[in-house]
């Protein structure tokens, strides 16, 4: 990693705690990198000993101990706690209460660990780690979350920051303007309090939990509720219940979008990690919350195909496979083909390179079915997606505007009917474009054309993206340094005289002056003429 502070190095290397709240007492449990459990555990007297399981956890007369980085760190939490609740461990309670808001119950605790055991989660916990993260956010945005929580507060309320900003800063990926908030409190009088207090104006939608505060620095400040969702089919838009902070994180999408920094005054800078997401950060990989997610939300599926192409994360085999069954098993036709376009979008309009999207949708994961149930990638598509990606790569090489969204979802969509085409939320350009396809009828006798001029006027009524087709269709260089020579004369031509020179000269207004034009800049391109005198002399001598 670049990041100059090591961030996500400094924190996986650091002691991770833990509060249970049990018979109106605090637990608290040191989590260590194994290598410093072991040195613990070293220095430890047996003699002290409460309890000790090799390489797992320990139990002295003043601490509680476990190895953060055991791939059963799960399962012995789950059996710690339950030996806790029988009596048979003997363990060390602390007495400052400022930890109990930092607690869970152990029974809450314990059920939530047994729901995650079930979803292959093998490493959760409720791990908290002291950081100084906040410190590495822009002290405008920085102050503008603190002075929010602050306000929160005030109602009793908790204001957690979530999702891609806490991730990205973690990997020193630059930050955007979206911030997205939890806050765990009624967000209408939330909402209410700041509008009477700074006058803030924001949108709130009471069905979703769910609303948008309007900001004179220009962010994206999203805030929700925390809440849990249900879904009546999948695919459909969710049922909103009032949950708390572990449930509405249980409810997302990846693991890595679930850590959380915490705002509130007497906690902030807090990052807890409840589902390994700093070890799946670390690693780049992008592992699913639970098993039912897809099912629920089968657009996070193109969500993490996303992030797998175009952030060089990698989706896990476990994930893979659910999304494989749940494409399969689960009958989305319920699903808004304008929220499946929108996180389409979301990949096909950047500018970058996804050649990997091909190989991803060939040979691992069908989630085109999302917008054709009859989808089927072959190998004759991929080659022309491929040669898509290259020719994209050469239009934003040479700096040629062109709709990357348009030509990647004709490519793979080719042969769709005019009628499905019409059901998509396509502009009516993108439309005409794509059920016309005219550069099917372009001759490449075209380009053997001798007269730069008149090859240029056989082009010009042709969009970029229809020219790029045409190249798709005849893959051969000559073809793409001609199209391509074609495009940079369309952008950097310039004919230096205009309607009034030609008014000037004795022409009345009408549709000769165009075509005066137009013969000015066929001698250009056959090189007859270089420069603006040259053309107002050639202009005297035809007028």
């Amino acid at each position: 990693m670049k990041n100059k502070n090591n961030l996500l190095e400094k924190l996986l290397d650091s002691m991770a705690e833990e509060y249970y709240s049990y018979n109106n007492k605090i637990i608290k449990v040191n989590n260590l990198k194994e290598v410093k459990f072991k040195k613990v555990a070293a220095n430890v007297d047996e003699s002290d000993y409460r309890f000790y399981k090799k390489n797992q956890y320990l139990i002295d007369q003043d601490n509680i101990y476990f190895n953060k980085e055991s791939v059963n760190l799960l399962k012995y939490k789950i059996q710690f706690l339950g030996k806790i609740k029988s009596g048979d461990h003997n363990v060390p309670y602390i007495d400052n209460q400022k930890y109990k808001s930092l607690s869970i119950d152990l029974d809450k605790g314990l059920d939530l660990l047994k729901k995650y055991r079930q979803n292959n989660h093998n490493q959760a916990s409720f791990l908290h780690y002291k950081s100084n993260l906040l410190n590495e956010l822009p002290p405008e945005r920085r102050e503008l979350l603190l002075d929010l929580a602050a306000e929160a507060a005030k109602l009793g309320y908790n204001l957690y920051l979530v999702g891609g900003q806490v991730r990205d800063l973690l990997i020193d990926l630059p930050l955007n303007k979206d911030l997205d908030i939890l806050l765990d409190g009624d967000l209408k009088k939330f909402f209410d309090h700041l509008a009477q207090k700074y006058d803030y104006e924001y949108d709130y939608n009471n069905k979703f939990s769910t609303g948008f505060l309007h900001n004179k620095y220009g962010y994206s400040i999203d805030i929700a509720s925390c809440r849990e969702e249900k879904y009546h089919f999948p695919g459909a838009l969710p049922l909103v219940e009032k949950a708390d902070l572990f449930s509405d994180l249980f409810r997302r999408d990846f693991t890595i979008n679930t850590l959380v920094i915490d705002l509130h005054p007497d906690r902030k800078g807090i990052l807890y990690d409840f589902f390994g997401g700093l070890n799946d950060l670390k690693n780049r990989i992008l592992k699913v919350l639970h098993n039912y997610s897809f099912r629920d939300d089968p657009l996070r599926i193109l969500r993490g195909i996303r992030f797998q192409t175009l952030k060089e994360f990698r989706l896990s085999a476990e994930t893979v496979e659910l999304s494989r069954k749940s494409l399969k098993n689960y009958d989305y036709h319920k699903l808004a083909i304008e929220r499946v376009f929108t996180e389409l979008s979301y990949l096909f309009k950047a500018h970058k390179d996804i050649s990997q999207f091909s190989s991803i949708l060939l040979n691992q994961i069908p989630v085109l079915k999302l917008v054709k149930d009859d989808f089927k990638f072959n190998p004759n598509r991929d080659a022309d997606f491929l040669k898509g990606e290259k020719l994209l790569a050469i239009s934003r090489e040479k700096e040629i505007d062109v709709n990357h969204f348009l030509v990647r979802l004709i490519n793979l969509f080719y042969n769709s009917e005019e009628s499905l085409i019409n059901l998509w939320p396509l502009s009516t350009i993108e439309k005409k474009t794509f059920i016309k396809k005219r550069w099917e009828d372009i001759s490449t006798s075209i380009l053997e054309i001798k007269d730069p001029a008149l090859r240029y006027r056989n082009l010009e009524s042709y969009q970029v993206e229809e020219l790029l087709f045409f190249i798709i269709n005849n893959f051969e260089q000559d073809y793409v340094e001609e199209i391509f020579e074609h495009l940079r004369l369309r952008k950097e031509l310039k004919i230096p005289v205009s309607g009034h020179d030609l008014l000037e000269l004795g022409l009345k207004q009408g549709p000769e002056i165009k075509e005066y034009l137009l013969e000015i800049r066929d001698q250009i391109l056959r090189k007859n003429i270089s420069n603006r005198q040259e053309a107002l002399e050639y202009l005297r001598k035809i007028i």
